[in-house]
């Protein structure tokens, strides 16, 4: 097979992998919350959030590191073997002796047993093939998509018949430790490689481990720092609501947006590689992708109370109030994916990596300032942060490439100018009177109707922009797709 093929089939696989597991990630997490209460969330979380910390200290990237490799050889694979179970099984030997030290700096100490117990993910590799990473380097994802998604499906199932008949959160620990314990298992019934310790060669390993570990200990910091201020100063209570809450809050953009625009690299770099990029290229999908998100992020936040009662049941309706804050950490999110595509794209990895550092440490230093016993207040003040963080950001974007003129903010804003008068007029009617489902589904496609006819009129009416005319051909391509679909 071409390597074109073979990079068409890779990606088939691991997106079909992708939508599997998030797709039952997110089903399970809807049932184990009509199951199960937010203190065992809470408890779930501190222990993930812990594991993972040092997982991210433990990983050495072998598999990276074989991907990347000229040339390789069985010395080669099991040096890096070697390297990743000896650095990950002494984080674990450190991190299970000192537990329960652990456990009292949280405040936590009935999380020392599970804590215990989830750290077997660090050192599942001991019984996994190293084998496994040439399926990667050779672009064969067939068998990984079969691990994977048995391992998953394995887990899931298992979830939710513990969570069924004992209702503790241990449940969700098993399901955990069985999605990396299983992969290890499976993958010695379809690599022969023969493992032997070895050390040949170490030191460009090694080297290239730093730079892993530093990343990947970042990205924690990034994605997880704020959970981690929550899991210390709140009680388990706060700490799971927050937990599930900004998980709910961001499937929009983990679930369709960021998959969407996962093209937006390879087409940016293209177009700058020919020579050929256009301003208006960057406007036509952020105007594409604000058109979806600002009307999501809206809904969210005013029917808080609906939504979490219809996705987690009404034990966690008390607090919605969170889930309504978080929703709008959506839109910089989306607004920092894209610009940071173009500069990645741009060759400017070092900005991105400079910016993500520096606004970690000034995101969690506010954090920590402020905290104290108002989730609500935390809450806000994390949103405000990411929306200072992404203006800054944005100031930066426009001083080195100067794609953006005055006028584009006004066109960028046609999404929140068109929810305006959709959301004036869902309070308007006042349909609190209403069953919560009624509710729900009559404001929510009142507010849709509305903000699409208002969208759609104003981007007609500004139509000489090259934009607004590329985003009605957009949508007659898809009125077209429709028509032809209904028609067969």
């Amino acid at each position: 097979m071409s390597l074109t093929g073979k990079t068409l089939t890779s990606v088939m696989y691991t997106g079909a992998t992708k939508v599997v597991q998030r797709g039952l990630g997110m089903i399970s997490m809807l049932i184990l919350a009509r199951i199960l209460t937010p203190e065992d969330f809470g408890l779930v979380s501190i222990c993930t959030l812990a594991v993972f910390l040092f997982h991210a200290v433990s990983d050495v990237g072998a598999r990276q590191y074989i991907i990347r490799a000229k040339t390789i050889d069985d010395d080669l694979i099991n040096t890096a073997w070697t390297l990743n179970i000896l650095l990950k099984g002494f984080i674990w030997l450190a991190f299970f002796i000192f537990t329960p030290e652990l456990a009292e700096y949280m405040g936590k100490p009935e999380v020392e047993t599970p804590l215990r117990f989830l750290s077997i993910i660090l050192i599942v590799s001991l019984i996994s093939n190293p084998g496994i990473w040439l399926f990667s380097r050779e672009l064969n994802y067939k068998p990984l998509f079969k691990i994977d998604i048995t391992s998953k499906v394995i887990s899931f199932v298992t979830v939710l018949i513990i969570a069924y008949f004992d209702r503790t959160y241990w449940a969700m620990l098993y399901g955990l430790v069985l999605q990396y314990l299983l992969p290890g298992i499976l993958s010695n019934f379809v690599c022969t490689h023969k493992r032997k310790f070895r050390l040949n060669n170490i030191a460009p390993q090694v080297r290239f481990s730093k730079w892993v570990v530093a990343n990947s200990i970042i990205g924690f910091a990034r994605g997880e720092g704020d959970s981690l201020l929550v899991a210390k100063y709140f009680n388990l209570e706060m700490i799971g609501v927050y937990s599930i809450f900004k998980s709910l809050s961001s499937m929009p953009l983990t679930q369709l947006i960021n998959p969407a625009t996962d093209p937006l690299l390879a087409t940016f770099s293209e177009a700058i590689r020919e020579d050929d990029f256009q301003p208006y290229q960057m406007n036509t999908v952020l105007l594409l992708l604000l058109s979806l998100v600002v009307p999501i992020t809206i809904m969210m936040a005013y029917f808080d109370q609906e939504i979490v009662l219809l996705m987690l049941g009404d034990k966690w309706v008390e607090h919605s109030y969170i889930f309504s804050i978080l929703a709008f950490i959506m839109i910089p999110g989306v607004l920092f994916k894209v610009l940071s595509e173009y500069v990645m794209a741009e060759g400017g990895y070092r900005p991105i990596v400079f910016y993500q550092i520096f606004m970690t440490f000034i995101t969690l230093t506010i954090l920590f300032l402020i905290i104290g016993g108002n989730l609500k207040e935390f809450s806000q003040t994390r949103v405000f942060i990411s929306v200072t963080n992404i203006v800054i950001f944005a100031a930066y974007f426009q001083l080195k490439y100067k794609l953006f003129k005055f006028s584009d903010v006004f066109l960028l804003s046609l999404p929140l100018i068109a929810a305006c008068p959709a959301i004036m007029c869902i309070i308007g009617l006042d349909l609190k009177e209403n069953y919560w489902l009624t509710r729900l589904i009559l404001g929510c496609s009142l507010f849709s109707i509305v903000y699409s006819l208002i969208l759609l009129l104003l981007i007609y009416l500004n139509r000489t922009r090259y934009e607004c005319k590329l985003f009605l051909s957009y949508i007659a391509v898809v009125k077209n797709f429709v028509r032809r679909k209904g028609l067969n």
